[in-house]
C-alpha cells in the first residue's frame, strides 16, 4: 500500500500541473498571464506579511535572550505542579503560542531528553499537532487584513488553547 502512495505522490504535482494548463489551453485561458498576475498578487502578499512575522521573532527573541521566559517559567512551575502538569511541558506551553518553529525546537528537545514514549513527549506531540500559534495567527492575519478590533478572537483564541492543552495531557495520561 504504502508503495502504491509513493508512485501516486511522485506524479501528483506533474499530473496537476498538466491537468490545470490542459484545461487553460482548452478553454483559451491566457495561462501565461494569469500565473504572473498571481506571482505578483503573491509576492505583494509577502512583503504585507514580513513586517508582521519579523516583530514575532523579535518579540520571541527578546524573550528567550532577557532571560524573561526562564522567569516565566520558574513562576508557573508551582502551579503547574499543584495541577498535575508535567514540568517539561512548561517551556513548550509558554512558547507555543507565540511561535510555531521555537515550539519545534522545544518539542524536538523534549523528545531528546524525556522520551517519545514519556507521558510528557507523548503530550508534547499531541499540543504540536492540536494546539494553534494564537498571538501569530492573531498578528498575521489581523495585521494583513487591517482589522484593528480583535474583538472575541483572542479570549476565544487563548480559551482553546488552554482547553487543548488539560486535553493533551489528559488523553496521553489515559492512553
Amino acid at each position: 500500500m504504502s508503495s502504491i502512495l509513493n508512485a501516486l505522490s511522485v506524479f501528483f504535482i506533474p499530473a496537476m500541473l498538466t491537468f490545470i494548463i490542459g484545461y487553460g489551453i482548452i478553454k483559451r485561458a491566457p495561462i501565461y498571464d494569469y500565473f504572473i498576475e498571481g506571482a505578483k498578487e503573491g509576492l505583494q502578499s509577502a512583503v504585507e506579511i514580513l513586517p508582521f512575522i519579523i516583530a514575532i521573532f523579535v518579540g520571541i527573541e527578546s524573550l528567550v535572550s532577557s532571560g524573561a521566559m526562564d522567569f516565566l517559567e520558574n513562576a508557573v512551575k508551582p502551579i503547574f505542579a499543584k495541577i498535575g502538569m508535567p514540568e517539561g511541558l512548561i517551556s513548550l506551553i509558554l512558547l507555543r503560542p507565540v511561535s510555531g518553529s521555537g515550539a519545534l525546537v522545544n518539542l524536538q528537545h523534549i523528545l531528546e531528553t524525556e522520551g517519545a514514549d514519556t507521558l510528557t513527549g507523548r503530550a508534547a506531540s499531541v499540543m504540536m499537532g492540536s494546539c494553534e500559534t494564537i498571538f501569530y495567527v492573531l498578528a498575521l492575519y489581523f495585521g494583513v487584513t487591517r482589522v484593528k478590533q480583535v474583538r472575541h478572537a483572542l479570549p476565544v483564541g487563548i480559551i482553546t488553547y488552554i482547553f487543548g492543552v488539560f486535553l493533551s495531557v489528559w488523553i496521553c495520561s489515559y492512553i
